[in-house]
């Protein structure tokens, strides 16, 4: 599952294949065709578990009793989300490869997206009553916070290469985490002592 996932984020779905996935854990294509079926029913499989990975990890399991439509709610939400985009980076590009494309997969891939929003909509709309952030137009709100805990994992090899920091690295993900909340509560709440530093060209 790990190298279907990673397949069809690099690939996207018409380049992947399953023969290179097979050989990418040693495994013959028949094997993998046997228990998924087509490309098409693997990747269905990849997005499925995509979303429950998400639940599961901003789960109360994992996360404890919270209230997320409180400000200290949506911080460890925020911490836990963008700890999962970090560890998955995968999720974003197979979403992105998919909206711009359209079609079926799209269309079916929705039904998850929507389970998300529609439990988030009542905590967000809680949020901007209470004052937390302010009040906004709701799809801007989803998808600016969804681009800004993504987006530094999803370019992470542009950003290696540009500021030569690895955003896989806990101290990279711990200074994105803490930007992140600071932009959208104007609240940082940890010493940037320990951020990456720049590099010498970036500097004032």
């Amino acid at each position: 599952m790990s190298a279907a996932r990673k397949a069809f984020a690099e690939n996207g779905f018409d380049a992947a294949s399953i023969r290179d996935i097979a050989a990418d854990v040693d495994m013959t294509h028949t094997l993998i065709r046997y228990h998924f079926g087509s490309k098409e029913e693997l990747w269905k499989d990849v997005v499925t578990d995509m979303f429950q990975r998400l639940d599961a990890a901003l789960s109360e399991e994992a996360i404890g009793p919270v209230d997320f439509a409180t400000r200290e709610g949506l911080t460890i939400f925020l911490r836990h989300y963008i700890r999962y985009c970090a560890d998955n980076p995968e999720h974003a590009r197979i979403m992105i490869g998919e909206s711009l494309h359209g079609g079926e997969r799209l269309k079916w891939m929705i039904q998850y997206i929507r389970e998300s929003h529609l439990a988030l909509i009542p905590i967000f709309k809680q949020l901007m009553k209470t004052g937390v952030i302010p009040e906004v137009w709701l799809i801007s709100l989803f998808y600016t916070i969804s681009t800004v805990c993504q987006m530094p994992f999803v370019l992470s090899n542009a950003i290696s290469e540009l500021y030569g920091v690895d955003m896989h690295d806990d101290a990279a993900i711990d200074a994105h985490t803490e930007t992140v909340i600071a932009i959208l509560l104007n609240a940082p709440e940890r010493s940037p002592a320990s951020w990456p530093s720049l590099p010498d060209w970036a500097r004032d």
